[in-house]
């Protein structure tokens, strides 16, 4: 059995009104369509968030940064800061 849990959510009668319409010309139920389109922005938000687009000068700059790192009086410095 897949565990659940509750979300409450207090919304203006006009917004529910809406998403009842959505969710009866889809066939889906209001929860369903809730879930789905919550689910689906939560997904883009942390793919947003979770990954990152170089440009392929950046690209080469971030590689050649792991390969020659800074010395170690350099590294020594950036730790002091904090």
């Amino acid at each position: 059995m897949v565990e659940s849990d509750r979300l409450n959510l207090r919304l203006p009668t006009t917004a529910k009104q809406l998403l009842q319409q959505a969710a009866a010309i889809t066939g889906n139920t209001l929860n369903a369509l809730v879930l789905d389109a919550a689910l689906d922005r939560a997904r883009d938000i942390l793919q947003t968030h979770q990954h990152s687009e170089l440009a392929i000068e950046e690209w080469r700059d971030f590689m050649r940064s792991l390969d020659d790192p800074p010395p170690p009086a350099l590294r020594q410095a950036w730790r002091n800061e904090d």
